[in-house]
């Protein structure tokens, strides 16, 4: 782990984390030309596994909806980590 790092979640439309003088990871979403909202999701989570931190990272298109995005919001990494 970086010193200075607090692990969490991000989940949005654009941001970074950074910590102390390193950047850990960073992303921008850009709306197409559709006539409907951004519905495009970044999540970045950062997990102690054993003795190691583990970054897992998921892009998840909503196609007219929030259900399916915020479902994998909340259980993708954990049944992979499960696997």
């Amino acid at each position: 782990a970086v010193a200075g790092f607090s692990s969490s979640s991000d989940t949005g439309k654009g941001k970074s984390k950074q910590s102390s003088k390193h950047i850990t990871h960073g992303f921008h979403l850009v709306k197409g030309k559709s006539n409907h909202a951004m519905e495009d999701y970044v999540v970045a989570e950062f997990r102690k596994v054993k003795d190691s931190e583990l970054g897992l990272f998921a892009i998840f298109d909503g196609h007219l909806g929030h259900d399916v995005p915020n479902y994998l919001k909340a259980h993708l990494f954990d049944n992979i980590l499960n696997e």
